[in-house]
């Protein structure tokens, strides 16, 4: 019998409640939760055939669309985890991901699988699976220790590395997510994010474990905030959660007007602007949501309801969500004094198992709580600078590996950042240290990306930061993007802000 805090049987014990409600929207197909189950039970007898057993890896290789959730359901009734290989990611890194994984098979359709590189596995074409028979295998037992999936994520020595997350911390998030914001069924849960990034989870998993329906964007619709707006509009989505990169251009195009239906905005993977809460709030009546975490806390770990026309230039990032625990420590992992800043560490019953076949990095990331009343409890060190208020809140300061050191001055780029962009003229600013030639000292370059018909002069830029900052923090170079590069997510690519320069 499979523990009804596994992912799969929570939504099965919801397709049991309501089989005729909806469970998928697109543009091309709805699904009711019956039609739903009864495709996921045929994909898992047809993977169990195939020889897929439990604990195994299986990749998936899909745009966004029905079949790719049916695939995610599939895999997990095998007891297998599932691997999101990214469409959009290079061959050579969707190779390593596969190979590193160790990847039993790989589920992808006749548009992708010549794409692959040879890995020498198994390719599933999904339109050859014949998805209305019913299933012929008893599906195995899952237990709540056992991975959902494992998402790679960049390494700072340039190799991807896959973090493994539970079953059981999956749920424990979800749980919270229903417990706080109490999804009802006539809700429906927008799916924009990339599956590869862990927010997918809670768009596609969080309605079908509520009885609500999840709503799945088309890649190409979700980049353009007219055709996104009209998808929003056309199936009354009123939840929806977007990076704060993406979800200032959907406020500059000034769209949100027309999602009536909406009542959550949630945003989380980068630090979220106060000037865009308000500006948000000008078009938009309903809650705005900030959320932190990383992929090593299953997803995220803290909540903030937004205020607009708060003081602050950047959210908090608020506080631990239940289950999750927050220390704020110096250098010797020792608490620092409320008001000080520190590193956050993140603990409880929230964290990844660790990183797939490396032992040494998971040791080195999760490291023992000495805090925990437990014995064998571990924390996970985030790499994030924050700060404690006295009402527990906390708020975000940078990233650690973003402080460089320039002249014998230890410079938060984040800093600099937060000062360019409470300037009215501009969106959006990134900086870097860079070396503009081989023989050239290093320098701070400074990006932009300016308000829809907004003008600013670069000495108007340095004599605004010249109030607030010292001498060597104000950058040397400024560069006006039309807009800034990002990963696949809709974080921002600080790795080609340098060829920006060269174009």
């Amino acid at each position: 019998m499979a523990s009804a805090r596994v992912l799969h049987t929570l939504f099965e014990q919801q397709r049991h409640q309501t089989p005729d409600a909806i469970a998928l929207r697109s543009d091309t197909e709805t699904l009711t939760y019956r039609q739903l189950d009864q495709r996921a039970n045929a994909m898992a007898s047809d993977l169990l055939q195939r020889g897929v057993k439990p604990k195994d890896v299986v990749g998936i290789y899909l745009n966004k669309s029905p079949n790719l959730i049916v695939s995610l359901l599939g895999v997990l009734k095998t007891g297998a985890c599932y691997l999101p290989l990214d469409p959009y990611y290079p061959h050579e890194r969707l190779d390593y991901m596969v190979n590193h994984a160790d990847a039993r098979l790989v589920i992808t359709d006749n548009a992708h699988a010549l794409t692959l590189a040879p890995s020498h596995r198994e390719i599933v074409d999904i339109n050859q699976i014949d998805l209305s028979v019913q299933a012929t295998h008893t599906l195995p037992s899952v237990s709540e220790e056992q991975l959902c999936y494992v998402m790679y994520t960049s390494g700072s020595t340039g190799t991807p590395k896959g973090v493994m997350v539970s079953h059981r911390t999956v749920v424990n998030y979800l749980a919270w997510m229903q417990s706080a914001f109490v999804l009802q069924h006539d809700d429906v849960v927008l799916n924009q994010s990339t599956f590869s990034f862990d927010v997918s989870v809670w768009e596609i998993f969080w309605p079908l474990i509520a009885g609500a329906s999840c709503a799945v964007i088309t890649e190409d619709a979700k980049y353009d905030p007219q055709l996104l707006a009209e998808f929003m509009h056309r199936h009354q989505v009123t939840v929806a959660q977007f990076v704060p990169t993406a979800l200032r251009v959907i406020v500059d195009a000034e769209v949100l007007s027309r999602c009536t239906s909406l009542c959550h905005i949630f945003s989380g993977g980068e630090a979220l602007d106060q000037t865009l809460v308000n500006d948000l709030s000008l078009q938009y009546p309903g809650k705005i949501h900030n959320l932190y975490g990383p992929t090593e806390a299953t997803i995220f770990a803290c909540h903030w309801l937004c205020q607009p026309g708060a003081e602050e230039k950047i959210a908090p990032i608020g506080k631990p969500i239940p289950h999750a625990i927050a220390y704020v420590l110096d250098e010797a992992q020792q608490p620092v004094d409320v008001g000080e800043s520190g590193e956050l560490y993140l603990a409880g019953d929230i964290l990844a198992k660790g990183y797939l076949h490396a032992e040494k990095l998971t040791q080195e990331r999760f490291v023992d709580d000495p805090f925990s009343r437990q014995t064998g409890q571990k924390m996970y060190k985030t790499g994030d600078w924050v700060k404690q208020r006295v009402d527990g809140v906390l708020e975000f300061i940078g990233r650690i590996d973003s402080q460089v050191k320039l002249r014998g001055h230890r410079i938060e780029l984040a800093e600099i950042e937060t000062h360019i962009q409470a300037l009215p003229q501009i969106n959006h600013a990134a900086v870097i240290l860079e070396k503009r030639s081989e023989n050239a000292a290093p320098s701070l370059s400074a990006f932009y990306v300016l308000r829809h018909q907004k003008h600013i002069d670069i000495q108007e830029i340095k004599a605004h930061l010249a109030k607030t900052l010292p001498f060597f923090m104000v950058p040397s170079h400024f560069v006006a993007l039309e807009k800034m590069p990002t990963h696949p997510n809709g974080k921002i690519d600080k790795s080609k802000l340098c060829s920006c320069i060269n174009n």
